[in-house]
């Protein structure tokens, strides 16, 4: 994935990435000490919005093609 389309996923919905490495770390490591629960909704709702962010910025694209004056 380019640098700046990474640079702009992680603009849009910027504390996603760190629910995800809970999410991840929890699994891993039961025991520690974060309230965090990975659940399957928790680990979906999780992949769902990361996949949302990525299909928000291509068709921003599209958007601004359309609606030059559209402020996306």
């Amino acid at each position: 994935m380019p640098m700046l389309y990474t640079s702009l996923c992680m603009k849009l919905f910027p504390a996603i990435d760190e629910w995800h490495d809970r999410l991840v770390a929890k699994e891993l490591s039961p025991d520690n000490n974060d309230p965090i629960q990975p659940t399957v909704p928790a680990n979906a709702f999780v992949q769902m919005i990361m996949m949302l962010r990525k299909t928000s910025i291509q068709d921003s694209v599209l958007t601004m093609e359309l609606n030059p004056c559209h402020p996306i």
